[in-house]
């Protein structure tokens, strides 16, 4: 039986993730599947520098406490197990870029951005943000894409719903770390074709994606056949609309 959720709704906000987050200091028995969810943020967050860009109307701001249902040991399961819970709802050309983004083809339809809580070596819960393209916008980026370009027809709230209702009855595939990762393995953005990726170092390299490895590090395979694995920080894709 699937869990039930709560969501709490706002017209606007500077984060969603910041404000769960102020939510769970102020009381720590909300229970799991609380999500926050705003028309459009003035403050979006993201990896680094990255920041979610969005229109009024127009994405499916999401974040969403989960406590998992035994304590995790590896950060980047969380993210496996996100990609998997999403792909059961969204259409198969959505492929999901290391670490973090969803894809189609060369244009990016959304982000996640993941915060686990942890207790000593082992994670306890998990805050999941998510922005989604779901209206095509005027004002949209170029490398951006819309649900509703790829042919979904589906409101925010209807999206907001559909993604609840997955995390919710998919909560348990957290506890089979070996079929997320093979099914993460076959979701990943970037095996199809070599692209061309920057090094923190300068580099660029001409590469292919082959999968994650145990520590959630990327492999990448260069023309000359060398098998390269990154950490988070250590590589760029280049894309060439940026």
């Amino acid at each position: 039986m699937s869990q039930r959720y709560f969501i709490i709704r706002h017209n606007s906000l500077n984060s969603t993730q910041t404000e769960l987050k102020n939510i769970l200091s102020r009381d720590a028995s909300v229970p799991s599947l609380t999500a926050v969810m705003a028309k459009t943020q003035q403050n979006g967050r993201g990896r680094g520098v990255s920041v979610w860009h969005d229109s009024p109307g127009h994405s499916t701001l999401l974040s969403v406490y989960v406590v998992w249902p035994d304590k995790l040991s590896e950060s980047f399961l969380v993210n496996k197990w996100i990609c998997h819970v999403l792909a059961t709802i969204l259409p198969k050309k959505v492929k999901y870029k290391w670490p973090n983004d969803l894809m189609v083809g060369a244009k990016k339809l959304g982000g996640l951005l993941i915060e686990n809580r942890w207790e000593g070596s082992r994670i306890t819960s998990s805050i999941i943000g998510l922005g989604l393209n779901v209206k095509k916008s005027q004002q949209q980026l170029n490398r951006a894409i819309s649900l509703e370009e790829i042919g979904v027809d589906i409101s925010l709230e209807e999206c907001a719903n559909s993604i609840l209702q997955a995390i919710s009855v998919g909560i348990h595939r957290i506890s089979n770390p070996t079929n997320l990762s093979s099914r993460y393995n076959d979701l990943l953005w970037g095996k199809e074709s070599y692209r061309t990726y920057s090094t923190s170092s300068g580099d660029l390299i001409k590469a292919q994606v082959i999968g994650v490895d145990k520590e959630g590090k990327l492999m990448l395979k260069t023309t000359d056949k060398a098998i390269h694995v990154f950490n988070l920080d250590d590589i760029r894709w280049l894309d060439s609309e940026s």
